[in-house]
């Protein structure tokens, strides 16, 4: 299992972020699961992916990889 955190200070685009990584992975056929998908991500959800990145080229993004153990 890989989990994606999404972390950013309030109003900064991190469910816009969460909306469109998912909705890629299952355009790709993966198994994903978005937590609060129903709840406030609901409205980024339905959204194309381009109003999604329209909105996210004006955000710096930082990915970091992190190894854990089980």
């Amino acid at each position: 299992m890989i989990n994606i955190v999404i972390e950013g200070p309030e109003k900064s685009g991190k469910s816009q972020l969460i909306a469109l990584i998912g909705t890629y992975l299952r355009e790709q056929g993966l198994d994903v699961n978005i937590q609060s998908e129903h709840t406030h991500n609901a409205d980024f959800m339905n959204m194309n992916s381009d109003e999604l990145l329209t909105y996210l080229r004006e955000t710096k993004i930082i990915v970091t990889g992190l190894r854990t153990f089980s």
